[in-house]
């Protein structure tokens, strides 16, 4: 948390998650961008967070209306940071700021009453503006427009007054001497009532300057208050349990945990996503299986979660323990460098420098998805191998996804995805191939399961190209191979 460079996601369904988080304020946009993950120096912190989150998620969800109401005063925010700056550089405010600071202290003290109103249980502090509403609104009722009043100067009441008989005068004489010269009176009083008006705004300036510490503070307070209400709005949208953050070196253990990015995509399609149960050990951890077997969407679901977790989220699972990591890095996907001409494999390489380079430096989850997967198999294969050697010299938590064969890690603990079922029922039909797929994805089996020792891959991708009609002259040779 005390880490000051740019957060950036390591998985797509963490940037997701954040990016579809309900905040609507400017204060509660910055509290997320100044977010950053925790470490194992500051445990006792992210635990602290994770208990206030837990008390507020239990508080939303037997008062469904309190996250609602908030959220209306959030949505009516403006941004006043620049308004505080030209005070803390005593600017003189004009009427724009002024205004704006006094709806800013209205709506604070909304959101302060809702939340001493309703009981819920928070460690932020939130002051009372309530003097600052009354300083910039003498009069006793209370409304959102501003005027610099007559009643902060006699003065400037006075001469009001006399502009408002001087122009009254104008309209009823008929005289044009007579006029000019009663407008040209008006013109000095104009001058006059704009001295007065700055020296009501220098004064109220100078009494804002009071209340610097207070405001910068409610800022700060807003902020975090919003981002600690989006996350109870997000554990509450989705499946999630309160993480348990265990000693560095012990098992992360995930139950039924799902990816919140690709469960909204499959409900849009009316499908349900299969959730993921995996232990991760200290060491390595390998998933085999075909592929369309849903190895990489385990291996996202685990990371995202840890990721989450050291951001203070709850973990979208029913059960979700781990250590609390100080890294998590991933390797997946095409890492194909257009501007530096590094193919897949290559930058896959120098992104295992960058590992080995950060392994002595704290515990880790490192999570490699088909690794080495655009070089040819005898190599890759071997690469998978050293791989796997590597993650359990290095002593973090390091989880494999592959389709490679023969990879022999006897202290690694092993997954395999189960993969196609009822092979014999599915029958390729004459013309209907989006029917085809839509029937081999429904029998495809995600779920993960814990082998005792090394085992072979599925070979379901032979049974896949026939069913989609691939080519007979290539199938009759593809099965020559087999046998």
């Amino acid at each position: 948390m005390t880490n000051q460079q740019p957060f950036k996601p390591a998985t797509s369904a963490t940037a997701w998650v954040l990016a579809n988080l309900n905040l609507s304020s400017p204060y509660g946009r910055k509290a997320l961008k100044m977010l950053r993950p925790a470490t194992s120096q500051n445990r006792s912190v992210l635990e602290q967070s994770l208990d206030e989150l837990a008390g507020l998620v239990d508080f939303c969800r037997q008062h469904p209306q309190f996250a609602p109401q908030a959220q209306a005063i959030f949505r009516q925010l403006r941004n006043i940071t620049g308004s505080l700056l030209n005070l803390q550089e005593e600017r003189v405010p004009d009427e724009v700021e002024l205004f704006e600071i006094k709806l800013f202290a209205i709506h604070f003290c909304s959101l302060n009453s809702l939340v001493k109103g309703s009981g819920v249980k928070s460690n932020l502090i939130f002051d009372d503006l309530q003097p600052l509403v009354r300083l910039l609104n003498p009069d006793e009722m209370i409304i959102s427009t501003f005027h610099l009043h007559d009643s902060y100067l006699p003065e400037l009441k006075s001469v009001r007054n006399e502009k408002r008989l001087l122009e009254n005068r104008i309209v009823t004489t008929a005289n044009v001497t007579s006029v000019d010269t009663l407008r040209q009176e008006r013109s000095e009083l104009v001058r006059r009532e704009k001295e007065l008006e700055f020296q009501v705004r220098s004064n109220l300036g100078r009494q804002l300057q009071d209340w610097l510490p207070q405001l910068n503070r409610s800022v700060e307070t807003l902020g975090h208050f919003e981002l600690l209400l989006a996350k109870a709005d997000a554990a509450l949208r989705w499946p999630s349990c309160r993480p348990e953050l265990v000693e560095t070196g012990a098992d992360l253990k995930a139950v039924d945990a799902i990816n919140p990015q690709i469960f909204e995509i499959l409900k849009t399609q009316g499908k349900e996503f299969t959730p993921v149960t995996l232990d991760v050990i200290k060491g390595t951890t390998l998933i085999t299986g075909a592929n369309m077997g849903g190895k990489s969407v385990a291996l996202m679901t685990v990371a995202t979660a840890a990721e989450l977790v050291r951001l203070g989220f709850f973990a979208f699972a029913a059960e979700f323990s781990m250590p609390l990591f100080d890294h998590v890095f991933l390797i997946a996907g095409d890492g194909q460098d257009q501007t530096s001409g590094l193919s897949s494999f290559g930058a896959e390489v120098i992104q295992l420098k960058e590992l080995s380079e950060l392994a002595p430096h704290g515990c880790g989850l490192a999570v490699f998805d088909e690794f080495a997967r655009s070089t040819n198999p005898y190599e890759g294969r071997r690469f998978v191998q050293a791989l796997g050697e590597f993650l359990q010299q290095t002593g973090w938590h390091g989880i494999i996804a592959t389709h490679y064969d023969g990879i022999e890690l006897p202290e690694a603990a092993c997954y395999q995805v189960v993969g196609l079922k009822n092979k014999g029922q599915i029958k390729p039909a004459a013309g209907d191939m989006r029917g085809l797929i839509d029937n081999l994805c429904a029998n495809m089996d995600y779920r993960l399961r814990k082998l005792d020792g090394q085992s072979e891959v599925p070979h379901d991708a032979l049974h896949i190209a026939t069913l989609l009609d691939a080519s007979p002259h290539f199938l009759a040779l593809l099965k020559k191979l087999y046998s």
